[in-house]
């Protein structure tokens, strides 16, 4: 590292924090959570052990920031998707899709770790923008909303675990483990469209 890059960065309060979420998201992608450490976002970031907890107070904190920055990227992505079904229709796959990478790219076992300390997400439910325009294309009697809830909870249930468990899972049926993780894919996609017809 130059003695230039080596300079203090000025950033307001707030471009400092997305600095160190960002920082703390790519040791996370890359190294999985536990290589999430105060110290090992301090030196991404260029800062010191004491800005990190100035701006997040612990480790603890600044988890609970990057699972809430990883729910509004999951939100954002939802929001695209129902925005798109408003041209072509509603389409599963894209919604599986978007949802599952951001699991796979290591938000799985942050999300397993803050729910095990206690952590919840607050405000509207995740999936909620998805319910009306699939229930507005609901031809089948049968499916309630009630159902189409259980059947959305079920697959998000699935798009969280699959990155850490789904192999040994699909293992437990005389699946193969890596190999069929796409035809698992194909069947959620296939079977809540199936819900509605």
């Amino acid at each position: 590292m130059s003695e230039e890059q080596k300079k203090r960065v000025r950033r307001s309060p707030e471009q400092a924090r997305q600095h160190i979420l960002s920082c703390a998201e790519e040791i996370l992608i890359k190294q999985g959570i536990q290589a999430v450490e105060v110290r090992a976002v301090a030196r991404a970031a260029s800062m010191t052990d004491a800005g990190i907890n100035h701006h997040f107070g612990s480790l603890n904190g600044l988890l609970e920031a990057l699972m809430t920055e990883g729910a509004r990227k999951v939100r954002q992505a939802v929001e695209n998707v129902v925005a798109d079904w408003i041209e072509s229709g509603p389409d599963i796959a894209s919604l599986v899709e978007a949802i599952g990478k951001l699991y796979r790219d290591g938000y799985a076992a942050l999300a397993i770790q803050l729910h095990k300390s206690g952590w919840q997400e607050r405000g509207t439910p995740l999936l909620a923008p998805v319910i009306e325009p699939l229930m507005a294309i609901n031809r089948n009697a049968q499916t309630t909303e009630k159902d189409l809830k259980i059947a959305l909870a079920s697959l998000h249930l699935w798009l969280a675990f699959d990155p850490l468990y789904g192999n040994e899972f699909r293992r437990s049926v005389g699946l193969h483990a890596r190999n069929d993780r796409a035809a698992q894919l194909d069947w959620w996609s296939q079977s809540l469209p199936r819900m509605l017809t």
